[in-house]
């Protein structure tokens, strides 16, 4: 997992909008009854469709003894004793396993492998508040944990709310996507109480026989920003293979014939639970998954079948842009070459819009966030009010966060396909269609004219309260490199910076890093200018005329907003 915004608790006011107010991201003009009725089926009100969140679907009668582990309500207390020898190895390497004692409740398991675990933003050392593995049967063969060989403990420091991975595992198991389940323990580490943590079960041949009848093919996992043309950990498997299982589908992937290419991939590929798998990924926003950063995934080639199956995880980002496109700019080899196919494409958008009906339930995922929430709020009382306080903070936060991408999904399912973006000669183009978004309801957003007749995009700030509101247009655009640019002027703008900017200024949606350019204070009119790539061929990208501040207006020059080709 790499490290980027994380969310903050009690941070970003204008991410956070209600449910009720969530309604009023658009205008009623801009809200066809088509919208409406997604909006009412997709389960804003009622529970009468009833999709019930519960752990990931394993196949049809497969039980397992840690099915009844993962459904208890209770927090399991982990005791983890590391002493002596052992203690200094994993000082000198924390990512090697050491021996360690581990009473789990009253229960105490001896030689247990432990090690610490996570990438760029999770990583903590072994004296903050490390995530860790636990490998119960690593140094005592046959010891396990209600049935399970190997967990994980995970700090969260990138989730406050501590549920995106049990919430967004669930999900994918409701659409088909085999996915890790889920739960919650304390830790206490040396003497250390290092408060509550993620639980997942470990991805091996005990999760394999969940999902799968052969459990015994190769199971790769795909590291640290790797594709499926590089070679991959193999976790369990034949280790004589060479990757051809993944050769054959990287070169399936990479066949110029559109048709040869579908025909490829729908023989090595689960096609349809890899749109589910896709699809879902992007509308939970993950952008640190597959389909958007070749990153955080595990793949599956399946004996029985023949076929690979992927399937998520570190899924601790998520749902944090409520615009952000459902078709973005894929950077993955297979989510990009099978989106870029028209045929590959019209059954994506279609999965998009079966999963907001059938899974993407605002209704039941709310519902079920409060359900884990009352779970764990006793729990973050035994420290403190505030801890108590902050963590239902992260929560109301997350469901605000799920209403919102919902509503954005929404709306984009309900437009016509893009088409791509026309260039004049000179490789300019007018974007067109702008729309706002003031997640908040703090600003004043229109259009209007100024200067003798200037055509612009009016943002006013609220009074003395922190206003993250902007003018939005979605552009379709082929692999290349862009610069959106335009004139603003500013009056009386105390601005706010946040992790996408600060005060008056043009970017992206969903861009990783903050924009360089602003304008605030009193500023006349001045050309801002934002550079971007789209890779991985056609992608949706929505542009960005926002203000963050908490006084003062800007005006976005309507003329002068344009798109240029590098």
């Amino acid at each position: 997992m790499t490290a980027r915004h994380p969310a903050k608790i009690g941070h970003a006011v204008a991410e956070m909008l209600s449910a009720a107010a969530s309604v009023s991201l658009y205008s009623y003009s801009m809200m066809s009854a088509m919208f409406w009725r997604r909006i009412v089926c997709g389960g804003f009100i009622g529970l009468a469709a009833g999709w019930c969140a519960a752990a990931p679907k394993a196949l049809p009668g497969k039980t397992h003894v840690s099915d009844q582990f993962f459904q208890r309500s209770a927090l399991t207390r982990f005791k983890i004793e590391i002493t002596g020898t052992n203690l200094a190895a994993l000082k000198r390497n924390n990512r090697a396993y050491a021996r360690a004692t581990v009473t789990a409740d009253d229960q105490v398991f001896g030689e247990v492998g432990v090690h610490l675990k996570g990438a760029a933003g999770s990583f903590r050392d072994l004296n903050d508040r490390p995530a860790l593995t636990l490998n119960f049967d690593k140094f005592k063969d046959g010891q396990k944990f209600h049935g399970l060989d190997k967990i994980h403990l995970n700090n969260s420091v990138q989730d406050p709310s501590y549920l995106t991975e049990l919430l967004c595992g669930e999900m994918f198991g409701a659409a088909g996507v085999p996915a890790a389940r889920t739960t919650h323990a304390r830790v206490i580490l040396n003497g250390r109480d290092l408060g509550i943590y993620v639980l997942k079960e470990g991805f091996n041949k005990n999760f394999l026989k969940r999902h799968f009848k052969n459990p015994n093919g190769n199971l790769y996992d795909g590291g640290f920003l790797r594709d499926i043309t590089e070679p991959l950990q193999l976790t369990t498997g034949e280790t004589t293979a060479n990757h051809a299982d993944l050769k054959a589908l990287a070169t399936a992937a990479q066949e110029p014939d559109p048709a040869k290419r579908l025909a490829g991939l729908e023989k090595l590929l689960n096609l349809d639970q890899f749109l589910s798998f896709i699809a879902l990924d992007v509308m939970m926003w993950d952008w640190d998954g597959y389909p958007m950063k070749r990153n955080n995934y595990k793949v599956y080639h399946d004996p029985a079948t023949g076929k690979i199956t992927f399937f998520p995880h570190g899924m601790d980002q998520m749902f944090w842009e409520p615009e952000g496109s459902i078709m973005p700019g894929m950077e993955g080899l297979v989510a990009r070459a099978l989106v870029q196919i028209p045929e590959g494409r019209r059954r994506y958008r279609e999965k998009v819009s079966q999963l907001l009906t059938n899974v993407f339930r605002v209704d039941a995922l709310t519902n079920r966030v409060n359900e884990l929430h009352a779970r764990l709020r006793p729990a973050f009382a035994e420290f403190s009010q505030d801890t108590a306080r902050d963590h239902a903070n992260a929560v109301s936060n997350l469901k605000n966060q799920i209403v919102a991408r919902a509503a954005g999904i929404a709306r984009q399912l309900n437009v016509p396909e893009p088409q791509p973006l026309a260039f004049d000669a000179q490789g300019t183009a007018s974007p067109g269609g702008w729309h706002v978004l003031d997640p908040a309801g703090t600003a004043a957003l229109e259009q209007g004219k100024v200067d003798a007749g200037k055509a612009v995009l009016r943002i006013r700030a609220g009074a003395n309260r922190p206003t993250s509101a902007s003018w939005r247009a979605g552009v379709l655009l082929k692999s290349g490199r862009y610069r959106f640019e335009g004139q603003v002027r500013t009056a009386g703008v105390e601005a706010v910076r946040d992790e996408r900017g600060a005060g008056a200024g043009l970017r992206i949606s969903g861009a990783r890093l903050p924009r360089i350019n602003q304008a605030g204070g009193d500023s006349p009119w001045r050309l801002l200018v934002y550079d971007f790539d789209v890779s991985g061929g056609e992608a949706e990208v929505v542009l960005v005329c926002e203000l963050r501040a908490t006084k003062g207006e800007a005006w976005f020059d309507l003329g002068s907003l344009k798109l240029r080709k590098l």
